[in-house]
């Protein structure tokens, strides 16, 4: 006789309504799971930051050149940093300078779009947050207090214009 298994008529209670019972079992087996194998710090932020980025209609933009830190401060003062990036595509070029504030927790992100136009939307998207300026009539643009991490810079046509937005890959600000 073949008998399979039914997890319905096998398992006592199966068909009733969770109690403080199966909750505490479920919340040790959770805790149990956590402890063995932790989900990395970061990966839920950076996995939604990525699907984001990745259901934007927009061209991408290729990474060209990344600077290294220029050098330090001796002394109690926080390091001097900074790092310039360039991003190029067939109709415009992007270069950020990135540069240590004095509390050393953030970043000021000065940029440049060329061809310069003025009233280019620029956006700097960050895992849970998106803050938005325009460009000058130099191109220039800029974004102050900026939080360390991941981000990329998505850059709109000026209005009237019904070129695709254009991104930049994800960089560490």
């Amino acid at each position: 006789m073949n008998q399979t298994y039914d997890p319905m008529r096998d398992v006592p209670g199966a068909d009733e309504p969770l109690d403080g019972t199966d909750v505490a079992l479920l919340t040790r087996l959770g805790d149990l799971v956590a402890a063995s194998d932790p989900v990395p710090d970061g990966l839920v932020e950076r996995a939604l930051f990525a699907m984001t980025l990745a259901g934007l209609e927009a061209e991408v933009m290729e990474l060209q050149l990344v600077e290294a830190p220029v050098g330090s401060v001796r002394g109690d003062a926080p390091p001097l940093e900074a790092r310039t990036i360039t991003f190029t595509h067939e109709r415009l070029t992007v270069m950020i300078a990135l540069s240590a504030t004095d509390d050393g927790r953030h970043v000021r992100v000065d940029g440049w779009v060329a061809p310069a136009g003025d009233g280019l939307a620029v956006e700097l998207r960050q895992p849970g947050s998106t803050r938005a300026t325009t460009t000058d009539g130099d191109g220039r643009f800029v974004f102050e207090s900026v939080d360390r991490g991941p981000g990329s810079l998505l850059v709109r046509p000026a209005e009237g214009d019904a070129a695709a937005p254009v991104t930049t890959p994800v960089v560490e600000i």
